[in-house]
């Protein structure tokens, strides 16, 4: 998930909730990665686009050559509260244009997350999983979306192949959007503004 769906993180809490209750150890820990560009920073400390690092330029060629690339994207995205930005850790998103294919996302602290910023059902799912696993709140979540996309006018869209990533496990947005308790047209709209927020492909 996108930073602006970082205030969505309750889905995350619910699904581990029940993976918890359930007692499937295997699957909290697909729940719970963490992507290897985040674990293989010098320091939690300084993994790209932590808090206080400086607004990116945009898309900017990455190492192979071939790929773009854009960390701390979170950092651009000027409607995202202080309260909960503090709880998003880094933000990288990289895309293949031979392959059409997108990986973008957040590693977020669920401890640092708002409850002020939840609904009330959002506050209830928290209450549920914390109470079900209390480690959970001392755990980072990687919410994200990736695979094939579309560009429109330099800028990427989600496109019938994007799906939604928590962790290791992977949702079609048709999926994600039922367990969000939203359409998947409004989570098409509100992932599609993020991307949007990450400024026009390099040319």
């Amino acid at each position: 998930m996108l930073a602006r769906m970082w205030r969505k993180i309750a889905i995350v809490l619910a699904v581990v909730a029940v993976l918890a209750l359930a007692g499937v150890f295997y699957l909290w820990r697909q729940v719970t990665a963490l992507p290897e560009w985040y674990t293989a920073a010098p320091a939690a400390g300084a993994a790209p686009g932590g808090e206080g690092a400086a607004a990116p330029a945009g898309w900017v060629a990455a190492a192979d050559g071939e790929s773009q690339e854009v960390k701390g994207f979170h950092t651009r995205t000027k409607k995202l509260k202080p309260e909960v930005r503090k709880a998003i850790k880094a933000s990288r998103a990289s895309y293949d244009p031979k392959s059409k294919k997108l990986e973008a996302g957040v590693v977020a602290d669920l401890g640092a997350l708002p409850k002020e910023q939840l609904s009330s059902g959002e506050q209830s799912f928290i209450e549920r999983a914390r109470s079900s696993f209390p480690g959970l709140a001392d755990r980072d979540v990687y919410i994200g979306v990736e695979g094939e996309t579309e560009v429109v006018d330099g800028a990427l869209k989600v496109g019938p192949k994007t799906r939604l990533r928590i962790g290791d496990l992977s949702y079609s947005l048709a999926d994600a959007a039922q367990k969000l308790g939203i359409s998947q047209a409004a989570l098409e709209k509100e992932l599609n503004a993020e991307l949007a927020a990450m400024g026009p492909l390099r040319r």
